[in-house]
Formats: C-alpha cells, sequence, structure tokens
C-alpha cells in the first residue's frame, strides 16, 4: 500500500491548482492516461482559462462570490504568469497566447515537475473507506492511503462514497450539454447565428439567451443550448420546450410588413423564404404552417401570413433527453456541507474541490474559474 501525506483524487483543473498550492507530501490520482487531459477540449480545444466577469450571477448559487472573492481572477491570472503561460483577451475571456490547450497542460505538468509531486495515470479508484482516521483508497491493481483526501474528480465517479458516509449532496445530472428535441431531422447540420432561445421547463420555469445554434438529426447543440441546459440540469429533469425567435430584432408588426412585401412577388410558395432564411429553415416554416403550395404568394391570405410570423418568432421544439457530450455535471456535494475551506464538516480532513461541488457556470470560462478558486482554496488549507 502506498502511503501520502495528502492524495488529490483526480488530475483535473482543480485537483492540479490544489496541489500546487498545496505543502507537503502530495500525490495526484486520476483514471485518465495523462494528468488535466480535460483542459485539452475545453475551449474547443483553445482552453478558456477564465472570464474577466466572473461574478455570482453567472452560476446557480450566489455563494459562489465569497469563494471567488478569495481566489478571484486576478489572481489566476497572476498563478498561471507565475508558471509560465503567456495569456492573451479576446473580449472577456482569456486563452493562451498559442491558442492551444496544450499550452496550459504543458505548464501546469512542468509546474507539478518542479514541486517533485507524484502522479499516478490510468488508476481507476473504485472505493474509498475511511479506516483509522485514515483514508482507503482501492484501486485496480494498487491500493493507497493517506491521512487528508480531496476529491477533485468530476461528476457521478464517487457517488457512491457520499451516499456510503451520509455527506450531503445533490443528484448529479449532465449540463452544458447538447439536448435532444424532436422535429429537428430534416435541419440536420444547419447553424443559426444571432437568435434569441427560450428554455421552458415542464414546470414552466424560463431561462434566455442570445447567439448561435447548431442542429442535429435529432436535437440542438452550440453554445446557447449548452448555456441553456443547464436549467433542465438543475431542475433534473430534461423535459420541455426550445422556442428559437429567428428575427428578434424584428417586432411582429415589422415582420409582418417584410412578409406583406414578399407576398406581392408572387413567388412560388417553396420559394417563399428564399433571401430570408436558408432553405431548410424556409422549407420547416412552410411546413409548420401545412397550406396548399401550389399557388403564389400573392394568393396568401392574411391569417396564412400572420402564422408565417408567429413561427418565425416561435419555432419550437420539444425536449426529449440531453447527448451525452456534457462538460459539467449539475450537483455534488451541498456547500452548506462544507466550511470555508471546503472541508467536510462531519469528516475532518475530507477536501471537495472542482465539478465535485454543488456549483456550476455558464459556458464562458466560469466552470474553469471555479475549478481554479476552489482548488487554489482548498491547497492554502490544506
Amino acid at each position: 500500500m502506498k502511503f501520502f501525506e495528502t492524495i488529490i483524487l483526480g488530475g483535473g483543473a482543480s485537483g492540479c491548482m490544489c496541489a500546487l498550492q498545496a505543502k507537503g507530501n502530495v500525490a495526484i490520482i486520476d483514471k485518465q492516461n495523462r494528468i488535466a487531459k480535460k483542459l485539452l477540449v475545453t475551449g474547443n480545444g483553445r482552453c478558456n482559462l477564465t472570464n474577466l466577469n466572473a461574478e455570482a450571477k453567472f452560476y446557480n448559487d450566489e455563494i459562489v462570490e465569497n469563494y471567488l472573492k478569495r481566489f478571484d481572477v486576478d489572481r489566476t491570472l497572476a498563478f498561471f504568469d507565475s508558471i509560465g503561460l503567456v495569456m492573451r483577451h479576446e473580449q472577456d475571456k482569456v486563452y493562451p497566447l498559442s491558442n492551444s490547450a496544450k499550452s496550459v497542460v504543458d505548464v501546469i505538468n512542468n509546474a507539478l515537475k518542479a514541486k517533485e509531486i507524484k502522479t499516478f495515470t490510468n488508476c481507476e479508484i473504485l472505493d474509498i473507506k475511511i479506516e483509522n482516521s485514515k483514508f482507503v483508497l482501492e484501486g485496480q491493481t494498487e491500493q493507497f492511503s493517506c491521512n487528508k483526501l480531496v476529491i477533485a474528480s468530476g461528476g457521478k465517479s464517487v457517488e457512491n462514497f457520499l451516499t456510503n458516509y451520509n455527506i450531503p449532496h445533490s443528484t448529479f445530472c449532465p449540463s452544458l450539454c447538447a439536448i435532444k428535441t424532436t422535429n429537428t431531422h430534416s435541419l440536420n447540420n444547419v447553424k443559426l447565428h444571432d437568435v434569441k432561445v427560450c428554455a421552458v421547463t415542464s414546470d414552466g420555469k424560463t431561462k434566455l439567451d442570445r447567439g448561435e445554434v447548431l442542429f442535429k438529426e435529432s436535437g440542438l447543440s452550440g453554445i446557447v443550448i449548452f448555456n441553456l441546459s443547464s436549467l433542465f440540469a438543475r431542475e433534473k429533469n430534461f423535459a420541455g420546450k426550445i422556442s428559437i425567435d429567428l428575427l428578434p430584432d424584428l417586432n411582429n408588426e415589422e415582420i409582418l410588413k417584410l412578409l406583406n412585401k414578399r407576398r406581392a412577388l408572387k413567388l412560388e410558395i417553396p420559394s417563399f423564404f428564399d433571401g430570408v432564411f436558408v432553405k431548410e429553415i424556409g422549407y420547416e416554416i412552410l411546413n409548420r404552417c401545412k397550406l396548399d403550395e401550389n399557388r403564389t404568394s400573392d394568393k396568401l391570405s392574411d391569417k396564412e401570413i400572420e402564422k408565417f410570423a408567429s413561427v418565425i418568432k416561435n419555432l419550437d421544439f420539444d425536449v426529449k433527453g440531453y447527448y451525452e457530450n456534457n462538460q459539467v455535471y449539475s450537483g455534488g456535494v451541498r456547500l452548506e456541507a462544507l466550511s470555508d475551506n471546503l472541508e467536510c464538516k462531519n469528516i475532518k480532513n475530507l477536501y471537495f474541490c472542482g465539478e465535485i461541488c454543488d456549483i456550476d457556470g455558464e459556458c464562458g470560462g466560469y466552470n474553469l474559474q471555479w475549478a481554479w478558486t476552489s482548488g487554489a482554496i482548498v491547497g492554502k488549507a490544506l
């Protein structure tokens, strides 16, 4: 059995930050084949390190503000500068100058080596027990023990441990993910730019966002959809509606004026929306209006024009689930069960940081900022 004073379970963003802030005999254990591997896919491979406007309003719980004040964006940027990362700003987002997440992973690994932190990769922990005030971790081929344990693993990987030791936590649910819906097969791979999207849960809660949407064969994707998925994730129920306003800068009266102008062009009905939307979207509107297409546009009634306008402002889809490509999990260990240093109130020397905590933010660097913040707070407390 290998013994360390402190073991950090999870070599992602928060785990690495924790290790680099900690003192003493520290080891990181991770089931991936390399440390910080998940960072390689963040920000579409560019790694959006943080957001200059990281505030509580972008997270699921305002309590996060108390932690962000202790290790904020400025401290995060100063830390990465100190380990050799050169950065650039893109509006409010921060990326490595190289525009490659590999640069972030490289400087983290260099810093871990310089600090002589022992790392174990390809090592999945199957069980965690507390024996004689020590933590015992059972792997497939190795066994570890430690005086202090930091759980920095993502999502549901240690849910059994949380349940077995009565650690208060919310149910884990995938968040920041593509959403499965009805009626998108004919729109597969169509991309909409600068549209307004409204998500409505089955019990009437709503969330709005604006930007880009990508249609999949049986669902919706894109940053806007990822952000809106958090509404369903926090309800632990991916059911409801997604409604897209295709022309958000025009009110109903202005859209009717546009459509009436096109009506006078005597277009064939299948070509009515040519020049306004891509063909697939035009066909989708026509199909939803269920009208006789064997005529020209000048034969359209006022009622039919009004129906067009209604669909344009409310192209809706029923939500039927989510895709297994989530960036984070909603849910986790409740912060009220943890001290200011994210130590479990009921189990001494047990700490939590990163995604395992019941904190999740929107896309745009907010979740990585929580990882850096929580990892640093725990690391300094060890």
